[in-house]
């Protein structure tokens, strides 16, 4: 997922380039609300599907049934998306891009069963080998379309390809899983179980994304509009890498006979380390090295960075306990503290807006998240292993160190390059320490 994190945004840098300044503030915003499609889609079939397949054997009829409900939802909540994400794009761009983002919204919901049943047989490394595979996809045809000059509209028929190729790369052996049986539309509890994951997830990911959708909406100056989207996706790493490790915990934790605390650790250990790291180096970047791949037009932009990087965290942590209170089946739990964390982020936004326009929004959005992150830590506390939050005490106050260090260094470009190729070099190590104990955990 990090290195999903770095070709999307590098393909997001292109764009900027490539597009004016307009034209990217509608791609930037329209791109994020499919981001939001794509995570909603991800919570309402793959999740529930995630717990049918890694529960029972291929062929079963559990399964058969599982597999039909996820593709009937995928019908009929991709038509729903589009016509949402479709209607709420024309209130900044154009009819290209409209179009574009009604027909992405549907392919993303097409492909989400490939996703669940994937995890559910928890297939990792084809899931790492063909979601690198769609985003490269996504951000060469992306690129290609708009170098024939084709627009903001043009660059989003990049996901609609991209994901395409998910659909075509579906194993065999999940064809054989299929079977109709439109009954299982009527069975009550699959509705509830979805349902909760959705609203959930729902809330979630329209956190994370709003700042970008409504900076555009309040029709901010084009050049600030466009600079702020494109810092806000770099700053929001962490939210890949939170992505990344509750992916592989959900089917674990929802798997037979669970080592709750074991998996829990092991997730909340590999966040910490990628996501505090992530975050310190984003907060720090020097200038001279952004400015080698960011348009210069939006340079005056790069003072929000170490803002929009405190905001990255707060977001990536929504995501990490949203989902985990997800697993553990603490529906009502994650959805109040979303709601609550909902209204603090709500009130923050607007507030800093009101008070400062676009550098205020961003200080209000990154109040916000921390504010959301501790509301949504706080119901998930009770059902954390003991000691997590001493563990998580001691893990920021090394991100703060780190920080302060590649603060110190970044008068030096070539000085803190060396800083944060020693830093991925110790995450590594860190890391590959831990598979013994992650493969026990798995097992």
């Amino acid at each position: 997922m990090g290195t999903v994190a770095v070709l999307s945004y590098g393909g997001s840098l292109l764009l900027a380039h490539l597009l004016d300044a307009r034209s990217f503030s509608d791609y930037a915003a329209a791109a994020t609300l499919l981001g939001t499609v794509g995570v909603f889609a991800s919570a309402l079939i793959p999740l529930p599907l995630m717990h049918v397949i890694s529960g029972h054997p291929r062929r079963s009829e559990e399964r058969y049934r599982g597999m039909a409900f996820a593709w009937s939802i995928a019908a009929a909540a991709g038509a729903v998306a589009a016509l949402v994400t479709g209607l709420i794009t024309a209130t900044f761009a154009p009819p290209t891009v409209v179009v574009a983002v009604v027909a992405s919204a549907l392919v993303l919901f097409a492909c989400s069963p490939v996703w669940a049943w994937l995890h559910g047989e928890l297939r990792f490394v084809r899931v790492a080998v063909m979601t690198f595979s769609e985003v490269a996809t996504r951000v060469l045809v992306s690129v290609s379309v708009v170098l024939l000059g084709l627009g903001a509209g043009g660059a989003l028929t990049g996901f609609a390809v991209g994901v395409a190729i998910v659909l075509l790369a579906a194993p065999s052996a999940m064809r054989r899983d299929l079977a109709w049986r439109p009954q299982v539309l009527l069975e009550r509890r699959r509705w509830t179980e979805t349902g909760d994951i959705a609203l959930t997830q729902l809330i979630s990911s329209s956190l994370i994304g709003a700042d970008v959708v409504l900076i555009a909406a309040l029709h901010a100056p084009p050049l600030e509009s466009a600079g702020y989207q494109a810092l806000s996706t770099l700053s929001k790493a962490p939210v890949f890498i939170a992505a990344g490790a509750v992916a592989v915990a959900f089917p674990l934790l929802r798997g037979p006979a669970p080592d709750v605390p074991g998996i829990l650790r092991a997730t909340l250990r590999s966040f910490a380390l990628l996501a505090f790291s992530a975050a310190a180096v984003v907060a720090t970047v020097p200038r001279e090295v952004m400015l080698f791949v960011f348009p210069e037009r939006y340079a005056a932009s790069l003072r929000l960075m170490p803002v929009l990087a405190t905001a990255g965290v707060g977001f990536a942590s929504v995501t990490m306990f949203t989902t985990v209170l997800l697993a553990l089946h603490a529906y009502r739990r994650a959805q109040v503290s979303l709601l609550v964390a909902a209204g603090l982020l709500t009130t923050g936004t607007l507030l800093g807006w009101r008070m400062a326009a676009v550098p205020g929004l961003a200080v209000g959005v990154a109040l916000g998240a921390l504010a959301a992150a501790g509301v949504v830590w706080t119901a998930a506390g009770p059902l954390l292993p003991a000691g997590t939050l001493r563990r998580a005490l001691l893990g920021l106050a090394v991100a703060v160190a780190l920080t302060a260090a590649l603060a110190a260094a970044r008068t030096l470009p070539a000085l803190w390059c060396l800083c944060v190729a020693l830093v991925a070099v110790v995450l590594l190590r860190e890391l590959r320490r831990d598979r013994p104990v992650a493969a026990r955990v798995a097992s």
